[in-house]
C-alpha cells in the first residue's frame, strides 16, 4: 500500500510540472523497448553491467527538413550502493533548428523482493539550441522576428522518473524539460520554448514455450498541448536471439485542446526487428509508415540502434534482463 501511495504521489508531481506547451518538441523513439534510458533516467543501471548503446532515427524520409536524431548513452551499476550511473549525448535536427544536449544520469534501485525493484532516477544536463535563420523563407522581407544568421541559446534541463521492474515486466513514468517553468527563455527570438513531456511505459515478458516468448509493450507520451500519443507494440522472441515485432501508433484527442484535425487523426504502423549478433552485441531496426493524417505520401521513418553489454567480472544478476 505504501508503494502504491508513493507511485501515485510522484505521478501527480510529474503531471503538475507542465506549463504552456507548443507542440511536441522531443525526439520520438520507436524502439523505446530496446532503449528505455533515452526516455526514463530511472532505467540507468538496470542491466547491472556496463551497457553502451546508440540510436539513429530519420523521420519522414523524402521530406525536406524532417526530424533527424542521433543519440549515444552508457550506464553501469554500483552494487555496493545500489546506484546506477551513466550519461547520454544527443543531437536532434528539425528544419532550421538543431539541438545538442548532454546529460548525467543517476538512479537508486530499491529492492522490494527477490527479483522486484523500484528505481528512482534523475538526469541533469545542458541543452544548446540553435536556429539558422538563413534556412528560413519568411513571407515578409526583413522580418524582425527571423534572425539573419544563426541564433543560439543554452539552458539547463532536468529529467526524472520511476521504473518498477521484475524478471518479467516493467512499468515506468518519466518527465523531461522540467525546468522550463523556472528558466527565462524570453530573448525576443523565434526559438521554440521547451516544455515538459510526460511518458508512461510498460512491458511484459511471457514465455510461450521453450523456444518462443512474447513481449507486449506500450508507451504513452503527452506534452499537454498537442494530441497525446500512444504506441502499442508486440514482439515475438525466438531463442532469446531474434525479435520480430509490430506496432500501431495513434493520436489521442484530449479534452479541452484545440488543434488541427489532421494531427489528432494521424496514425502509423510500425515493424521492428532485433538480432543478437554475438554475446552482448545487438542490432535493432524499426520502420514506421504514416497511414493517415496529413499528406502521407512517402512519409516513412527508419530507426537503427546498436548496443553492447559488457560481460560482468562476476555474476550478480538475480534474474534475467529482458528489456
Amino acid at each position: 500500500m505504501k508503494l502504491f501511495k508513493l507511485i501515485t504521489l510522484l505521478a501527480g508531481f510529474l503531471l503538475l510540472i507542465h506549463s504552456h506547451s507548443y507542440g511536441q518538441q522531443v525526439p520520438q523513439y520507436s524502439q523505446y523497448i530496446f532503449n528505455p534510458v533515452f526516455v526514463n533516467p530511472a532505467y540507468t543501471g538496470y542491466k547491472q553491467q556496463l551497457y553502451l548503446q546508440s540510436y539513429y532515427r530519420k523521420q519522414w524520409t523524402g521530406v525536406t527538413g524532417s526530424p533527424e536524431t542521433f543519440a549515444i548513452a552508457g550506464d553501469t551499476y554500483l552494487a555496493e550502493s545500489q546506484l546506477g550511473i551513466g550519461g547520454q549525448v544527443l543531437t536532434d535536427k528539425l528544419g532550421a533548428q538543431r539541438t545538442v544536449a548532454a546529460y548525467g544520469n543517476i538512479a537508486y534501485h530499491l529492492r522490494l523482493g527477490d527479483t522486484k525493484y523500484l528505481s528512482f532516477g534523475v538526469g541533469a544536463g545542458v541543452v544548446n539550441s540553435q536556429l539558422d535563420g538563413s534556412m528560413l523563407n519568411p513571407d515578409l522581407d526583413d522580418d524582425p522576428s527571423i534572425p539573419a544568421s544563426k541564433e543560439r541559446m543554452t539552458y539547463p534541463d532536468l529529467k526524472a522518473g520511476l521504473f518498477l521492474y521484475d524478471e518479467s515486466y516493467y512499468i515506468g513514468i518519466a518527465a523531461d524539460q522540467m525546468l522550463s517553468s523556472v528558466v527565462d527563455f524570453d530573448k525576443g527570438d523565434v526559438m521554440v520554448k521547451p516544455d515538459p513531456h510526460l511518458y508512461l511505459t510498460a512491458g511484459y515478458h511471457l514465455d510461450i514455450n521453450y523456444n518462443f516468448s512474447l513481449v507486449p509493450s506500450i508507451m504513452y507520451m503527452d506534452d499537454f498541448k498537442a494530441p497525446a500519443r500512444m504506441d502499442i507494440n508486440a514482439a515475438l522472441i525466438l531463442n532469446d536471439m531474434f525479435w520480430l515485432g509490430a506496432g500501431y501508433r495513434f493520436g489521442i484527442d484530449m479534452p479541452g485542446r484545440k488543434f488541427d484535425d489532421g494531427l489528432k487523426k494521424s496514425t502509423a504502423v510500425l515493424g521492428m526487428v532485433q538480432i543478437q549478433l554475438r554475446e552482448g552485441l545487438r542490432l535493432g531496426y524499426a520502420y514506421d509508415h504514416t497511414i493517415s493524417g496529413f499528406s502521407v505520401g512517402s512519409f516513412t521513418t527508419h530507426d537503427i540502434s546498436i548496443a553492447f553489454l559488457f560481460p560482468p567480472k562476476r555474476v550478480r544478476l538475480v534474474s534475467p534482463r529482458f528489456f
